[in-house]
């Protein structure tokens, strides 16, 4: 029995947001335009006083990352330059070509170590510890020593991503899941963002930044899709969805082709395509849930209402919906969310536990014991048949593709409730062939899926309550806006459901009216 005891634990992962760059208002007067591009791809499902507050962040973001390290592209004046993406109505998008997340993770790694930030990994949350909803700290496996561990902690922060991978075989946000199953609710998990970049036959993802230096989409026929650097990335998707397939050419990028050879590179690596003389079959695939922990201004998860919040858990980044993104997500703003969330969660955390003290130490040892207890009997010979893994992963990427299209009505919510039940229920039965703890891949992946599965349970619940289509989420049974539903959706593991309203503007009045959007 290992004991850990820390003040601000934080579960975290990487992900695709800064494949494309961050969105920064580094050619305009202020951020007007950023704030008013942003409530509009969202819906008007915003919350105004957080779009108002990132988008500030936004300049001193991109200039402490240059500060630190990050080689952003720039212009002859040797300015950090701004490119046109999609939904922006200026050239906004920051970036580094083909090396913007290496760079990125590079430069935030070597502040960790500057700061002497302790950072353990392959550890894997299994539970969350509260009393009445506040934080006594988590139960969790070292997959290093094969030990499990009780953390207890004052606050806890969960940035480990979102649930995407539900849709992909990827990995699912094991922290948003334990939170969920503690009791935090889930906010907006209807809606889903796709990339229209993904490379068909593979797992690679081109980061969408490439369409801003010249490359195309065309059918295979060659006819160019209309579409512009500026273009929604939805409806770049919809289009490629109608059209079939689709390959991307970037054979006439010219002086631009250079910050993305390193991509070129691994392309032809894994298909053998060379995309300086060839195209590249690519297809929607999706790349973000916007759908997560409810946060408010500070990153404090909240319960039914802003005046509540789940004492101690915090969240950002993708496993956060902080109400930034709304009903769509504006390019460059996942990795500007992130890094302006994390900042504001970890430094209202740092503050409030200075006068907290750590609680709980009985019950995360009962529910440690409880833990060591299940996880003893892994890999346990059956005389019966074994549920494995692949059939179930299988199963649940048919369900969620089901609903994943405009033509979705009633039915097929009610239909996928009823198969998820189903698939829950043979998930619990999954077989781990491996005993010991130690580097235990099986066991990650069931928990994965298991999570998964929750998740996925979650998102068809809220879309099913969306009674209308907005943004991302689209019905044919309700084409129209209703403007009585602009709220947020709250889910909770016990089947509840609830409503949060929006935030208007730091003023406590509208930026943008959601009457203009009629």
């Amino acid at each position: 029995y290992e004991k850990v005891r820390g003040k601000v634990p934080l579960i975290a992962d990487g992900g695709m947001g800064a494949m494309n760059g961050i969105a920064c208002h580094i050619q305009e007067e202020s951020n007007r335009g950023h704030r008013e591009d942003t409530i509009k791809m969202g819906a008007f499902l915003c919350d105004q006083d957080i779009v108002a507050s990132r988008t500030t962040k936004a300049l001193r973001i991109v200039d402490l990352l240059e500060r630190r390290g990050v080689n952003f592209r720039r212009d002859a004046k040797g300015i950090v330059m701004g490119h046109y993406a999609s939904g922006h109505s200026k050239p906004r998008l920051c970036n580094a070509g083909d090396a913007t997340t290496r760079e990125i993770q590079q430069v935030l790694e070597e502040q960790c170590m500057k700061y002497g930030v302790t950072r353990r990994s392959d550890q894997v949350p299994l539970e969350l510890i509260h009393t009445d909803s506040s934080i006594n700290g988590l139960i969790a496996i070292d997959m290093l020593n094969g030990r499990i561990q009780s953390i207890q902690c004052k606050a806890l922060i969960v940035a480990d991503g979102g649930f995407e991978g539900a849709f992909t075989n990827g990995s699912t946000s094991l922290g948003m899941d334990a939170a969920y199953r503690a009791g935090a609710p889930l906010r907006n998990m209807e809606f889903v963002a796709e990339t229209p970049l993904g490379v068909v036959g593979t797992n690679l993802v081109i980061p969408q930044a490439i369409l801003s230096d010249g490359a195309t989409l065309h059918t295979p026929s060659g006819t160019a899709l209309e579409t512009s650097s500026t273009t929604p990335t939805s409806e770049i998707c919809a289009k490629m969805h109608e059209a079939g397939t689709t390959v991307l050419d970037a054979r006439n990028m010219g002086k631009h082709a250079d910050w993305w050879a390193v991509l070129f590179d691994n392309i032809k690596q894994r298909t053998g395509i060379d995309m300086n003389r060839q195209t590249v079959g690519v297809a929607p695939v999706p790349s973000q849930t916007l759908g997560g922990l409810p946060t408010d201004e500070h990153g404090r998860v909240v319960l039914q209402s802003w005046a509540r919040w789940f004492t101690g858990l915090y969240s950002a980044g993708s496993a956060a919906s902080s109400g930034l993104h709304g009903a769509d997500v504006l390019q460059g703003n996942r990795l500007l969310d992130s890094i302006a969330g994390g900042e504001a969660a970890g430094a209202h955390a740092a503050e409030w536990i200075i006068k907290r003290k750590f609680t709980g130490a009985t019950k995360l040892e009962e529910t440690f014991s409880l833990a060591e207890a299940e996880l003893s009997m892994l890999g346990g010979e059956s005389e019966e048949s074994v549920q494995r893994l692949n059939p179930v992963i299988t199963r649940l990427k048919e369900i969620l593709t089901a609903v994943q299209t405009p033509a979705t009505i009633a039915t097929d919510y009610e239909n996928a409730v009823e198969s998820l039940e189903q698939l829950s229920v043979q998930s619990e039965q999954l077989y781990c062939d491996q005993t010991s703890l130690i580097a235990n891949q099986n066991l990650l992946e069931i928990l994965r899926t298991q999570a998964a599965i929750r998740m996925a349970q979650a998102h068809v619940q809220s879309a099913s309550l969306r009674t209308e289509s907005r943004g991302l989420h689209q019905r044919s049974d309700f084409s129209e806006t209703d403007q009585e539903q602009l709220h947020h959706n709250l889910i909770f593991h016990d089947g509840t459901h609830s409503t949060l309203a929006l935030r208007k503007g730091p003023s406590g009045n509208w930026i943008l009216p959601p009457s203009a959007a009629v």
